[in-house]
């Protein structure tokens, strides 16, 4: 079974919420107004969080509009 990661460059965030609306199972807005991956950790100001089925954050990976969003599948990046 593959193993994904998703993290996301907070700094490129331009808070349009399309991941929210994509994916809403993982994805919110924080205190900032910047996108956040429920229950992910910080690691250099990204989020990142490993998961078994990443098809949703596939979905708001590609709807980003600056791609700050990026899925890896078994530490491969495929978006």
């Amino acid at each position: 079974m593959a193993s994904y990661k998703v993290v996301i460059e907070r700094d490129l965030c331009t808070s349009c919420e399309n991941c929210v609306v994509e994916c809403p199972e993982y994805f919110e807005m924080d205190n900032e107004g910047l996108s956040h991956l429920k229950e992910s950790q910080r690691r250099d100001g990204n989020d990142e969080l490993k998961m078994e089925d990443a098809k949703c954050c596939l979905d708001a990976a590609l709807s980003c509009p600056v791609l700050c969003i990026h899925v890896y599948e078994d530490g491969e990046e495929i978006s």
